[in-house]
């Protein structure tokens, strides 16, 4: 069963709807429909980031650095943010709201903007009894044209379920050890969920795993995301019985670290030599030469490769390490 307008508009005060712009109040007159809500977008959005896994195993170091994967844009008054076919960015209502410990809430897409090809969640639609904050809204579009949204834009609509009792532990409650309770409506800590905990902790292999990246955790402390997702890639591909301990894994990273150094480097430099001179070779025999040959085809194809290679280096190659010598110090701290 779901509420009425009629009794929507009885229990405003306990949803206690907040809105942070008083250029967008809420108005209920125009929002309250005749069994729902309709909420708006906030102006907050996460975009991911190019990553291609995630690998549910290693929790620990998502608490490193937990929304390395993910970049937040904040957008000001006229701006919008492109949403491409096939492509989801994270969103949140621009209303905050409560949930009486009475009743459940559901998030649901509106039918003007479904038909564009646009969903407001991904199986995320429903609010535990006693849950405030920003909903998270995981906006997907489905279409095959680009879609520009932007703030304030009425994309959902909240609807109210009455519940048969009141529920003996509400959202926020200790023992349930709730993660989104006044939530910045970002991406997901499903690391933290108690049962997922357990679930790791069953397999002995995963659980020796984590216990090697606290350890190494405890060593080398918070660094950048790259170095993070460069271990994460180094842990995936050791065998499990190698992880028995933490000093002789990252001396092994560190070494590891060293030798991505010295290829970045040689890359580098090599780019820095060899372009110039390329450049100047074709340049030189456009001038010179009244005729193509085949070998004029060469050097253009050696210089266009080169200054590919020169991007790359310019953009690509890792700016940080934990190399050798940044792991000495670190221990030495």
């Amino acid at each position: 069963m779901y509420l009425s307008d009629r009794d929507i508009k009885h229990m405003l005060n306990e949803l206690n709807i907040e809105c942070s712009d008083v250029e967008y109040p809420f108005n209920p007159e125009e929002q309250i429909q005749p069994c729902s809500i309709d909420l708006r977008l906030s102006n907050v959005f996460w975009e991911p980031s190019n990553f291609k896994r995630l690998d549910l195993r290693r929790s620990r170091l998502l608490e490193v650095s937990p929304r390395r994967f993910w970049k937040k844009k904040t957008l000001g008054n006229g701006e919008c943010i492109t949403l491409k076919p096939g492509k989801m960015l994270l969103g949140r209502t621009y209303e905050k709201f409560t949930i009486p410990n009475s009743f459940a809430g559901k998030i649901e897409g509106r039918s003007s903007f479904s038909r564009l090809g646009l969903s407001v969640h991904c199986t995320g639609d429903f609010i535990n009894p006693g849950y405030r904050g920003q909903m998270p809204l995981e906006i997907i579009n489905h279409s095959r044209a680009t879609i520009k949204i932007f703030p304030h834009l009425p994309i959902c609509q909240l609807i109210i379920v009455p519940l048969s009792s009141n529920p003996e532990r509400g959202y926020g409650h200790e023992e349930l050890q709730s993660k989104y309770m006044d939530d910045d409506g970002g991406p997901s800590y499903w690391w933290r969920d108690k049962r997922i905990a357990r679930l790791q902790a069953a397999f002995e292999e995963v659980n020796l795993e984590i216990r090697i990246q606290e350890q190494i955790l405890e060593r080398v402390g918070i660094q950048e995301p790259e170095v993070i997702e460069r271990f994460e890639t180094f842990l995936g591909k050791k065998p499990v019985a190698n992880l028995d301990s933490a000093d002789s894994l990252l001396e092994e990273f560190a070494r590891s670290e060293d030798r991505t150094r010295t290829k970045d480097k040689m890359i580098t430099g090599g780019c820095y030599a060899l372009f110039p001179i390329l450049a100047s070779a074709s340049l030189g025999a456009l001038y010179y030469s009244q005729a193509f040959t085949w070998g004029h085809y060469v050097v253009f194809g050696v210089t266009l490769l080169s200054l590919l290679l020169f991007g790359y280096a310019l953009l690509d190659t890792p700016k940080e390490y934990l190399g050798t010598g940044e792991t000495r110090k670190l221990l030495n701290k």
